[in-house]
């Protein structure tokens, strides 16, 4: 059965849905007769296109309205001292490959938005982050499907 543009439509939305993203959406695409190379790269694409737009929606909120209040501009403010601190150099070090392993993983919370969110309030570099995002979401995106389709078990 292929899929139809609706069908796609969907799966390109849940692949930017927090917990969803592609380690559910790759296995229901699959599961909806779309070939699996088809949906792994669709999925991830989708995935990895919601990187920059939270980025872009933490920086307009937290300095429009969130900056505003004090338990979170403390606890902002908390990350970022601790991060310009003499430890720093350890996640200066690290924070790539970090920041890939994390997102590689494919279990929940492990995903695009909580190293978005992590990436933000560490303040690291964007594009970057996005590139170091997104390799990671291929790494994930991968493992789903090969256990999906049975070559990889987990």
């Amino acid at each position: 059965m292929a899929l139809d543009n609706l069908d796609w439509a969907l799966l390109a939305v849940l692949s930017m849905v927090p917990f969803w993203e592609g380690r559910y959406t790759i296995p229901l695409a699959i599961a909806m007769g779309a070939d699996p190379l088809a949906a792994y790269l669709w999925c991830a694409a989708f995935n990895i296109l919601a990187s920059p737009i939270i980025f872009f929606c933490l920086r307009v909120v937290y300095t429009r309205w969130l900056c505003r209040i004090n338990p979170v501009r403390n606890v902002y403010e908390a990350c970022v001292r601790r991060v310009s601190s003499k430890n720093s150099k350890v996640l200066e070090r690290w924070q790539e490959l970090g920041l890939i392993v994390f997102v590689a993983i494919p279990v929940p919370v492990t995903g695009v938005w909580t190293a978005t969110l992590l990436a933000f309030l560490f303040q690291l570099d964007e594009r970057k982050s996005v590139l170091v995002i997104g390799t990671g979401v291929l790494i994930a995106c991968a493992i789903t499907t090969l256990a999906t389709l049975g070559i990889l078990s987990i």
